[in-house]
């Protein structure tokens, strides 16, 4: 049986962080890392549901919604949103396609990975050192991460 093939990206910086941005490649095209594309830094959002991308974003890819669906934010209405359909390249060289992304203004950013994406692998954050480390690999792995395993005693 062929070993399964793992795609990890790690990002340092020289600070602690108070958000994750990586840059990601966005593709017109549903099912193809090919045609036009742009290349942005994106929010990973552990608080979001779904993956999003601004109307301005979308408007430039040519983007046509394929479905609608609901969205919710913390400070406002659940509202229903156009959905689109691309192909999206992160950092550590896999492409996912076929990932929807809800169309919506989202405050200083323009494409923000949700959930449905960062479940499909594992996602750490490490700030030793006073240095942010953020870590993701995909598709998960079979070993899982338990910080409080990997101490001997339990401050209380």
């Amino acid at each position: 049986m062929p070993k399964e093939l793992h795609y990890a990206y790690d990002l340092e910086y020289s600070h602690i962080v108070r958000e994750i941005k990586t840059p990601v490649t966005i593709y017109a095209s549903p099912d193809s890392a090919k045609g036009k594309y742009i290349e942005i830094d994106a929010l990973w959002d552990t608080g979001a549901t779904l993956s999003i991308m601004t109307p301005g974003i979308a408007k430039e890819l040519g983007l046509k919604p394929v479905d609608k669906c609901i969205v919710g934010g913390i400070n406002d209405a659940s509202k229903l949103s156009d959905v689109v359909i691309v192909t999206l390249s992160l950092p550590n060289g896999i492409i996912l396609n076929g990932r929807r992304f809800s169309i919506n203004n989202i405050p200083g950013v323009d494409i923000l990975i949700g959930m449905d994406i960062i479940t499909m692998g594992d996602f750490v954050i490490t700030n030793a050192d006073g240095k942010t480390l953020f870590s993701f690999v995909i598709p998960t792995l079979n070993n899982k991460i338990s910080f409080s395993k990997m101490i001997n005693r339990v401050v209380r």
